[in-house]
């Protein structure tokens, strides 16, 4: 009497029978999807777990790499530093060398008060 007053209609012992086996088909059914998106969401999880570890170690990496590069870049600053003061002191050094050739040029020619070797023979 209490399923005429829900449905208002008697259901046969058959079409009750139809009706339970469907509604415990479809609860089979949610109850699967619901293990299959329990299961894919312990899996995505896990995914995420391993991306974080994955993003730890990669930034570790990055952080590694970017010092390395950082005493790169000091390095190369102070040989390039390096590199330029000995290129001015090579130009000095050149310099010297030509104030000392023409400064040896210079000594070659006698000078005016000093005596010139007699060639003559007496």
């Amino acid at each position: 009497m209490d399923q005429m007053n829900r449905k208002g209609r008697q259901l046969t012992p058959y079409q009750r029978s139809v009706k339970i086996e469907g509604d415990r088909r479809r609860r089979r059914e949610k109850n699967t999807e619901f293990q299959r998106l329990r299961n894919a969401e312990m899996e995505l999880q896990a995914s995420v777990e391993e991306q974080r570890n994955e993003n730890t170690s990669l930034r570790r990496d990055n952080e590694r790499l970017n010092d390395f590069v950082s005493n790169l870049q000091n390095t190369i600053r102070q040989l390039r530093e390096q590199n330029r003061k000995l290129h001015q002191k090579k130009l000095e050094l050149e310099e010297i060398v030509k104030q000392a050739e023409s400064f040896f040029k210079f000594d070659e020619f006698p000078s005016p008060n000093e005596e010139a070797p007699n060639n003559k023979t007496s």
